[in-house]
Protein backbone atom coordinates (compact mmCIF):
# COMPACT_ATOMS: atom_id res chain seq x y z
CA UNK A 1 0.00 0.00 0.00
CA UNK A 2 3.01 2.29 0.33
CA UNK A 3 4.08 2.04 -3.30
CA UNK A 4 2.58 5.45 -4.09
CA UNK A 5 3.86 7.32 -1.04
CA UNK A 6 6.32 9.39 -3.07
CA UNK A 7 3.86 10.13 -5.86
CA UNK A 8 1.85 13.33 -6.00
CA UNK A 9 -1.62 14.09 -7.31
CA UNK A 10 -2.65 17.64 -8.12
CA UNK A 11 -6.39 18.25 -7.97
CA UNK A 12 -7.60 21.63 -9.20
CA UNK A 13 -10.83 22.88 -7.71
CA UNK A 14 -10.24 20.65 -4.70
CA UNK A 15 -12.09 22.70 -2.10
CA UNK A 16 -15.44 20.90 -2.35
CA UNK A 17 -17.75 18.59 -4.26
CA UNK A 18 -16.11 16.37 -6.92
CA UNK A 19 -12.70 17.91 -6.26
CA UNK A 20 -12.77 17.06 -2.56
CA UNK A 21 -14.12 13.57 -3.20
CA UNK A 22 -11.31 13.00 -5.71
CA UNK A 23 -8.69 14.10 -3.19
CA UNK A 24 -10.09 11.58 -0.71
CA UNK A 25 -10.15 8.70 -3.19
CA UNK A 26 -6.58 9.36 -4.34
CA UNK A 27 -5.40 9.64 -0.74
CA UNK A 28 -6.84 6.16 -0.20
CA UNK A 29 -4.39 5.00 -2.89
CA UNK A 30 -1.62 6.62 -0.83
CA UNK A 31 -0.89 9.48 -3.21
CA UNK A 32 0.28 12.72 -1.64
CA UNK A 33 -2.20 15.45 -2.52
CA UNK A 34 -1.68 19.04 -3.66
CA UNK A 35 -5.07 20.72 -3.21
CA UNK A 36 -5.76 23.71 -5.43
CA UNK A 37 -8.53 26.26 -5.10
CA UNK A 38 -9.03 29.54 -6.90
CA UNK A 39 -10.14 31.58 -3.87
CA UNK A 40 -11.79 29.17 -1.42
CA UNK A 41 -8.96 28.70 1.06
CA UNK A 42 -11.28 27.65 3.94
CA UNK A 43 -12.78 24.95 1.72
CA UNK A 44 -9.37 23.74 0.57
CA UNK A 45 -8.14 23.62 4.16
CA UNK A 46 -11.23 21.64 5.12
CA UNK A 47 -10.35 19.14 2.39
CA UNK A 48 -6.83 19.00 3.79
CA UNK A 49 -8.22 18.33 7.27
CA UNK A 50 -10.35 15.46 5.94
CA UNK A 51 -7.23 13.89 4.41
CA UNK A 52 -5.33 13.80 7.70
CA UNK A 53 -6.60 10.33 8.56
CA UNK A 54 -5.05 8.82 5.42
CA UNK A 55 -1.48 9.48 6.52
CA UNK A 56 -0.40 11.17 3.30
CA UNK A 57 1.39 14.46 2.72
CA UNK A 58 -0.87 17.33 1.72
CA UNK A 59 -0.54 20.97 0.80
CA UNK A 60 -2.99 23.73 -0.12
CA UNK A 61 -2.25 26.26 -2.83
CA UNK A 62 -4.56 29.13 -3.76
CA UNK A 63 -4.43 31.01 -7.03
CA UNK A 64 -5.71 31.84 -10.49
CA UNK A 65 -5.14 29.08 -13.04
CA UNK A 66 -5.41 31.56 -15.90
CA UNK A 67 -2.17 33.14 -14.64
CA UNK A 68 0.71 31.34 -16.35
CA UNK A 69 3.19 32.20 -13.61
CA UNK A 70 0.86 30.79 -10.95
CA UNK A 71 0.39 27.55 -12.90
CA UNK A 72 4.15 27.07 -13.08
CA UNK A 73 4.31 27.68 -9.33
CA UNK A 74 1.54 25.13 -8.78
CA UNK A 75 3.28 22.43 -10.76
CA UNK A 76 6.68 23.16 -9.23
CA UNK A 77 5.15 23.05 -5.74
CA UNK A 78 4.35 19.37 -6.27
CA UNK A 79 8.06 18.55 -5.91
CA UNK A 80 7.83 19.40 -2.20
CA UNK A 81 5.53 16.39 -1.80
CA UNK A 82 7.23 13.94 -4.15
CA UNK A 83 7.11 13.08 -7.86
CA UNK A 84 4.21 14.47 -9.87
CA UNK A 85 2.19 11.52 -11.16
CA UNK A 86 -1.44 12.63 -11.43
CA UNK A 87 -3.13 15.78 -12.66
CA UNK A 88 -6.88 16.13 -12.27
CA UNK A 89 -8.22 19.20 -14.09
CA UNK A 90 -11.45 19.67 -12.21
CA UNK A 91 -11.68 23.46 -11.83
CA UNK A 92 -14.19 25.08 -14.17
CA UNK A 93 -16.71 27.87 -14.62
CA UNK A 94 -20.36 27.20 -15.45
CA UNK A 95 -22.14 30.53 -15.37
CA UNK A 96 -25.17 31.18 -17.57
CA UNK A 97 -25.76 33.81 -20.23
CA UNK A 98 -28.29 33.64 -23.01
CA UNK A 99 -26.35 34.00 -26.24
CA UNK A 100 -27.98 37.30 -27.20
CA UNK A 101 -26.95 38.77 -23.85
CA UNK A 102 -23.45 37.32 -23.81
CA UNK A 103 -20.51 39.64 -24.36
CA UNK A 104 -17.21 38.59 -25.87
CA UNK A 105 -15.71 39.10 -22.41
CA UNK A 106 -18.22 36.62 -20.95
CA UNK A 107 -17.34 34.15 -23.71
CA UNK A 108 -13.59 34.49 -23.26
CA UNK A 109 -13.79 34.31 -19.47
CA UNK A 110 -15.38 30.85 -19.52
CA UNK A 111 -13.15 29.52 -22.31
CA UNK A 112 -10.11 30.83 -20.46
CA UNK A 113 -11.07 29.03 -17.25
CA UNK A 114 -12.46 25.82 -18.75
CA UNK A 115 -10.05 25.31 -21.64
CA UNK A 116 -6.96 27.51 -21.43
CA UNK A 117 -6.20 26.43 -17.87
CA UNK A 118 -6.21 22.78 -18.96
CA UNK A 119 -3.65 23.66 -21.60
CA UNK A 120 -1.50 25.52 -19.07
CA UNK A 121 -1.52 22.81 -16.39
CA UNK A 122 -0.80 20.05 -18.90
CA UNK A 123 1.94 22.10 -20.54
CA UNK A 124 3.77 22.42 -17.21
CA UNK A 125 2.99 18.94 -15.84
CA UNK A 126 3.81 16.71 -18.80
CA UNK A 127 7.59 17.33 -18.82
CA UNK A 128 7.76 16.14 -15.19
CA UNK A 129 5.63 13.11 -15.96
CA UNK A 130 7.80 12.25 -18.96
CA UNK A 131 10.89 12.53 -16.79
CA UNK A 132 9.34 10.12 -14.29
CA UNK A 133 8.14 7.80 -17.05
CA UNK A 134 4.58 7.63 -15.72
CA UNK A 135 1.58 9.89 -15.48
CA UNK A 136 -2.18 10.10 -15.42
CA UNK A 137 -4.09 13.17 -16.60
CA UNK A 138 -7.84 13.28 -16.07
CA UNK A 139 -9.78 16.21 -17.47
CA UNK A 140 -13.35 16.86 -16.36
CA UNK A 141 -15.91 17.36 -19.10
CA UNK A 142 -19.57 18.32 -18.94
CA UNK A 143 -22.78 16.63 -20.04
CA UNK A 144 -24.01 19.82 -21.73
CA UNK A 145 -21.19 19.47 -24.26
CA UNK A 146 -22.92 16.35 -25.57
CA UNK A 147 -26.58 17.36 -25.46
CA UNK A 148 -26.49 21.16 -25.66
CA UNK A 149 -27.98 23.64 -23.22
CA UNK A 150 -29.71 27.00 -23.27
CA UNK A 151 -27.56 29.80 -21.88
CA UNK A 152 -24.43 27.70 -21.99
CA UNK A 153 -22.93 28.14 -25.46
CA UNK A 154 -19.59 29.13 -23.92
CA UNK A 155 -19.60 26.18 -21.50
CA UNK A 156 -20.66 23.69 -24.18
CA UNK A 157 -17.94 24.91 -26.53
CA UNK A 158 -15.20 24.82 -23.89
CA UNK A 159 -16.07 21.37 -22.57
CA UNK A 160 -16.29 19.85 -26.04
CA UNK A 161 -12.91 21.37 -26.82
CA UNK A 162 -11.48 19.71 -23.69
CA UNK A 163 -12.45 16.34 -25.18
CA UNK A 164 -10.58 17.11 -28.40
CA UNK A 165 -7.58 18.29 -26.40
CA UNK A 166 -7.70 15.10 -24.32
CA UNK A 167 -7.63 12.90 -27.41
CA UNK A 168 -4.78 14.87 -28.97
CA UNK A 169 -2.55 14.58 -25.90
CA UNK A 170 -3.46 10.93 -25.40
CA UNK A 171 -2.22 10.19 -28.90
CA UNK A 172 0.88 12.36 -28.71
CA UNK A 173 2.14 10.99 -25.38
CA UNK A 174 0.94 7.39 -25.62
CA UNK A 175 4.52 6.14 -25.78
CA UNK A 176 5.67 8.12 -22.76
CA UNK A 177 3.88 6.21 -20.01
CA UNK A 178 1.26 8.97 -19.78
CA UNK A 179 -2.46 8.42 -20.26
CA UNK A 180 -4.96 11.23 -20.77
CA UNK A 181 -8.70 10.69 -20.32
CA UNK A 182 -11.84 12.75 -19.83
CA UNK A 183 -14.51 11.99 -17.22
CA UNK A 184 -17.91 13.56 -17.88
CA UNK A 185 -20.22 13.93 -14.88
CA UNK A 186 -23.96 14.10 -15.39
CA UNK A 187 -26.39 15.66 -12.92
CA UNK A 188 -24.44 15.52 -9.65
CA UNK A 189 -25.79 16.57 -6.26
CA UNK A 190 -23.32 19.34 -5.46
CA UNK A 191 -23.28 22.77 -3.90
CA UNK A 192 -22.62 25.32 -6.63
CA UNK A 193 -21.10 28.75 -6.26
CA UNK A 194 -22.70 32.05 -7.22
CA UNK A 195 -21.03 31.94 -10.63
CA UNK A 196 -23.33 29.09 -11.64
CA UNK A 197 -26.32 31.42 -11.43
CA UNK A 198 -29.57 31.24 -9.52
CA UNK A 199 -32.67 29.19 -10.22
CA UNK A 200 -31.03 27.38 -13.09
CA UNK A 201 -31.96 24.02 -14.55
CA UNK A 202 -29.39 21.42 -15.46
CA UNK A 203 -29.53 20.54 -19.17
CA UNK A 204 -30.96 17.10 -18.35
CA UNK A 205 -33.95 18.95 -16.78
CA UNK A 206 -34.74 16.12 -14.37
CA UNK A 207 -33.21 13.23 -12.52
CA UNK A 208 -31.56 10.68 -14.84
CA UNK A 209 -33.17 7.29 -15.57
CA UNK A 210 -31.54 5.83 -12.46
CA UNK A 211 -33.97 8.00 -10.50
CA UNK A 212 -31.61 10.24 -8.54
CA UNK A 213 -28.77 12.68 -8.85
CA UNK A 214 -25.24 11.33 -8.80
CA UNK A 215 -22.89 11.70 -5.87
CA UNK A 216 -19.46 13.35 -6.06
CA UNK A 217 -17.86 10.14 -4.81
CA UNK A 218 -19.23 8.24 -7.82
CA UNK A 219 -17.35 10.54 -10.18
CA UNK A 220 -14.28 10.44 -7.93
CA UNK A 221 -14.20 6.65 -7.97
CA UNK A 222 -14.08 6.66 -11.77
CA UNK A 223 -11.18 9.11 -11.63
CA UNK A 224 -9.51 6.86 -9.07
CA UNK A 225 -9.85 3.85 -11.38
CA UNK A 226 -8.13 5.73 -14.19
CA UNK A 227 -5.22 6.50 -11.87
CA UNK A 228 -4.55 2.86 -11.12
CA UNK A 229 -1.19 1.49 -12.31
CA UNK A 230 -3.05 -1.19 -14.29
CA UNK A 231 -5.11 1.30 -16.30
CA UNK A 232 -2.46 1.92 -18.99
CA UNK A 233 -4.66 0.56 -21.78
CA UNK A 234 -7.39 3.14 -21.09
CA UNK A 235 -6.26 6.20 -23.00
CA UNK A 236 -7.92 9.04 -24.89
CA UNK A 237 -11.37 8.04 -23.67
CA UNK A 238 -14.43 10.06 -22.76
CA UNK A 239 -16.10 8.26 -19.87
CA UNK A 240 -19.58 9.27 -18.74
CA UNK A 241 -20.84 9.05 -15.17
CA UNK A 242 -24.44 10.13 -15.61
CA UNK A 243 -26.94 7.51 -14.46
CA UNK A 244 -28.10 6.83 -18.01
CA UNK A 245 -28.77 10.42 -19.08
CA UNK A 246 -26.68 10.10 -22.22
CA UNK A 247 -25.24 7.21 -24.23
CA UNK A 248 -22.37 7.37 -26.67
Amino acid sequence: MNENNNKVAIVTGGAKNIGRATCIELAKLNFNILIHANTDQPGAEETQSVLNKYNVKTKVIIGDLTDQSFVKKLINESSSLGHLSILVNNASQRNFFKFEDMTFEDWRNVLSINLDTVFLTCKSAIPLMKKNGWGRIINLGGLSAHIGAIGRSHVVTSKLAVIGFTRALATEFAGSGITVNCVVPGLIDTVRGKSAGQGLVHPTHSDPPIGRKGKPIEVAKMIKNLCDENSDFINGQTIHVNGGSFYC
